[in-house]
C-alpha cells in the first residue's frame, strides 16, 4: 500500500475507500455466479458489485457496478518494486523519492486513481442525501465484501486497518527480524550517516523509508504552512512545476545517496517485501479486484 496519504473530501474519501480507487465500464455480472476465475480474472468483483447494487437498489438508492480492469505489473515495475539496482536508479534519476515528481510531473500526482462511476451521482445529490448515500453504500459494501473475501469486517476503513495491521506484522516478523536484513541495515544506515544524512532508525522497516519519510516532512511543512487547518500524515502542498524543480533537484541528489548506500540492502530487502505485499493481497481479495484495486 502506498504510504502518500492526501487531504480529501469526505465523499471521495468513501468512494476511494469503498470502491477500490479505480473504474471501468463493467460487464455483465455472470447469471449463475460460477464464472471462472480464470477467464475472467474479475468474476468475484462482478459478483460482489452486484450484490451492492441490488443492495443499494432495494434502500431506494442508485448504484453504478464499479469493475477495474485487473492490474498490469510490466517487467520493469517488477523489477523496481523488487530492488534492481539500474530499475531503482533510472526511477529516481527522475523522480527521486516520489515526493515532489507530482508538481512537475502531472502523470505521477495520481496514480491508481481513476474515476469512479458513482461520483457524479453522488455529486448530483444534496449533502444530507450524499450523507445518507455514503451511509447506505457502507452497509451494502460490507455485506458484500464479507461474503466473498471471507473476511469479516465493520467498514471499508476497517478493511483497510485490518490490512495495515497484518502488513506491519509481517513487515517486523520477517523483515526486522532477518538477521542479514539487520546486518545491511546497519551498514546502509552507517554509510548514510557518514555522508552527514540524518539516520533515525536502523531498524530495516524504518531505514527503508528514511529518505523518503524527510522529504515528506518538508512537503508536509510546506502543505501546512499554506493550508494550517489540514491534517493527515502527509499534507500535499501547492505547487507550480517551477516551484518545485528545486525541491525535486535536490530530492534527487538524495535519492541516488541513499540509493549508493543501500545498494547491498534494497534487492534483499524489496524482494522480500514484494512477497510480503503478493501475501497480504492475496489475503484481502485484492487480484480478485474485492479491495484496493
Amino acid at each position: 500500500m502506498s504510504r502518500v496519504l492526501t487531504v480529501m473530501p469526505a465523499v471521495a474519501l468513501a468512494l476511494a475507500v469503498l470502491s477500490g480507487c479505480g473504474a471501468e465500464a463493467p460487464a455483465a455480472a455472470p447469471a449463475d455466479g460460477k464464472a471462472s476465475a480464470a477467464a475472467d480474472p474479475r468474476s468475484k468483483r462482478r459478483q460482489m458489485e452486484a450484490m451492492r447494487a441490488d443492495c443499494m437498489k432495494g434502500k431506494g438508492f442508485k448504484y453504478a457496478a464499479n469493475v477495474p480492469a485487473p492490474v498490469q505489473r510490466t517487467p520493469e515495475e517488477i523489477k523496481l518494486r523488487t530492488g534492481d539496482y539500474d530499475a531503482m536508479a533510472k526511477e529516481r534519476e527522475k523522480y527521486g523519492f516520489g515526493v515532489f515528481a507530482g508538481h512537475v510531473y502531472p502523470e505521477r500526482k495520481e496514480v491508481g486513481m481513476l474515476a469512479d462511476p458513482n461520483e457524479p451521482i453522488v455529486m448530483a445529490l444534496s449533502e444530507t442525501q450524499r450523507k445518507v448515500w455514503v451511509a447506505a453504500d457502507e452497509t451494502c459494501y460490507i455485506q458484500a465484501y464479507s461474503k466473498f473475501s471471507g473476511r469479516k469486517v465493520t467498514s471499508g476503513i476497517d478493511a483497510f486497518n485490518q490490512m495495515n495491521t497484518m502488513s506491519k506484522q509481517f513487515r517486523g516478523r520477517e523483515l526486522n527480524g532477518d538477521a542479514e536484513l539487520v546486518r545491511l541495515a546497519g551498514a546502509f544506515g552507517e554509510c548514510l550517516k557518514n555522508k552527514g544524512v540524518k539516520v533515525t532508525s536502523f531498524k530495516p522497516t524504518d531505514i527503508s523509508w528514511n529518505g523518503q519519510e524527510a522529504y515528506e516532512a518538508m512537503a508536509t511543512k510546506i502543505g501546512k504552512e499554506q493550508n494550517p487547518d489540514a491534517k493527515g500524515e502527509l499534507v500535499i502542498p501547492e505547487l507550480t512545476a517551477d516551484r518545485a524543480r528545486p525541491y525535486l533537484a535536490n530530492e534527487i541528489k538524495s535519492a541516488l545517496l541513499d540509493l549508493e548506500c543501500g545498494k547491498d540492502f534494497y534487492p534483499v530487502y524489496k524482494s522480500k517485501e514484494w512477497a510480503i505485499s503478493q501475501k497480504v493481497d492475496a489475503a484481502f481479495g485484492v487480484d480478485e479486484g474485492l479491495f484496493g484495486a
